[in-house]
């Protein structure tokens, strides 16, 4: 019995290797009696090496995330066929769909709670941050604000046009070398919902953007070396 429902069929999902290295990114094209198969989404799709063991991450907003491993069986430019697929724990999560950003935008602290279990009326004024990378479980960013492990903040991000708005908490603070502004690791405390499927989205658009980069690089650095090859003939 496969790990995943088939209630999953046309799913958007990426494939990685164990590294964690990018490979394409594609949805679910149908359910074999041991497996999945995968159809791109746009272009061909690269060649992986059968018996390859590879990390498959599926997103559905209705069915929710999973992530799997499982191995190739048959690679081919037009789908790849991956079986003996097996469910990975939830905090692996954290290491799919971390993309390098560099957005500036306002957080707005979380006013604190009173002794009597009330909201603080103390005024909540934005923050200024420069977001550095953000994954499904949370985001990286540095500001020059006074802020601390626990604090909760109500982030505000331009996701392609969309504005949503993400709640927060910082877990872990760290300096900045060559400046004033200190680093902050932080954790999404609400995953579900509208605001997240955007982020789920968005992360997926930028995956494919960074697969699509690195196989131009590698299409240029092939040429190049075929042209200084016969150069040197």
């Amino acid at each position: 019995m496969l790990p995943i429902s088939e209630q999953y069929l046309l799913s958007p999902c990426e494939v990685r290797s164990m590294e964690n290295t990018p490979i394409l990114v594609g949805y679910i094209g149908a359910f074999t009696r041991d497996g999945i198969q995968i159809l791109p989404k746009e272009d061909r799709m690269p060649l992986i090496h059968c018996n390859t063991t590879v990390k498959v991450s599926v997103m559905n907003s209705t069915l929710g995330f999973r992530i799997l491993i499982g191995r190739v069986y048959l690679s081919t430019e037009a789908f790849l066929r991956v079986v003996d697929l097996q469910n990975v724990m939830d905090y692996e999560k954290r290491n799919f769909f971390r993309v390098r950003v560099s957005i500036s935008t306002e957080a707005f602290p979380v006013p604190p709670v009173t002794e009597t279990g009330d909201i603080s009326h103390a005024t909540s004024r934005p923050v200024q941050i420069g977001i550095r990378d953000v994954s499904l479980s949370g985001m990286l960013f540095i500001s020059s604000a006074s802020l601390e492990i626990g604090d909760q903040l109500i982030v505000k991000l331009d996701l392609s046009g969309t504005v949503v708005s993400l709640l927060c908490k910082i877990v872990r603070k760290f300096p900045v070398e060559l400046g004033t502004q200190d680093g902050y690791g932080c954790e999404f405390l609400d995953t579900t919902g509208k605001q997240f499927d955007f982020l789920c989205k968005y992360l997926f658009d930028c995956q494919r953007e960074q697969i699509q980069i690195m196989r131009q690089y590698a299409e240029e650095t092939r040429r190049v070396g075929e042209k200084d090859h016969k150069t040197e003939k």
